[in-house]
């Protein structure tokens, strides 16, 4: 295992710091020196009493239990339990989905109704100028002479 540089590198490493052979040849762990701070796989390191496990909560979703005899009786009984966790979910997720559809279509009707102000201001600015224009000429021209 040693061909390796990077593997050579790691047991002197180790030999610099357990003060030996890296691995023991006996298979019994060597204590390291006093003054090593490297800590190994071996070390038992005791920082007081582990807590009491904690009981996770039920998962919503769970993997489906093998049928048993009283569940092949009741089938009914699997479809109701199904129902009801539909509706739980849907109960749950319903006010989440509204606001962000809420959100999203409150963007994009933003975006579109931008959009067509900005299109509608650039037509009626034409059709503005076009109407100023006509009607300046119809002031400058010169007025008939109802004799000719």
């Amino acid at each position: 295992m040693s061909d390796s540089p990077l593997l050579g590198k790691m047991d002197a490493l180790l030999k610099k710091h357990r003060g030996g052979d890296a691995l023991p040849a006996s298979g019994a762990s060597a204590a390291p020196p006093s003054d090593a701070w490297l800590p190994v796989l071996t070390d038992v390191i005791e920082r007081g009493t582990p807590p009491a496990p904690v009981e996770a909560p039920a998962p919503l979703l769970t993997a489906p239990e093998p049928p048993s005899a009283a569940a092949a009786e009741t089938p009914a009984r699997g479809l109701a339990v199904g129902d009801t966790l539909t509706e739980q979910l849907m109960s749950e997720l319903a006010p989440r989905l509204s606001e962000v559809m809420e959100k999203q279509v409150a963007a994009e009707l933003r975006k579109n109704l931008d959009e067509t102000v900005s299109t509608l201001l650039a037509q009626l600015d034409v059709n503005v100028r076009e109407i100023v224009r006509e009607a300046v000429a119809d002031k400058l021209k010169p007025p008939r002479n109802p004799s000719t």
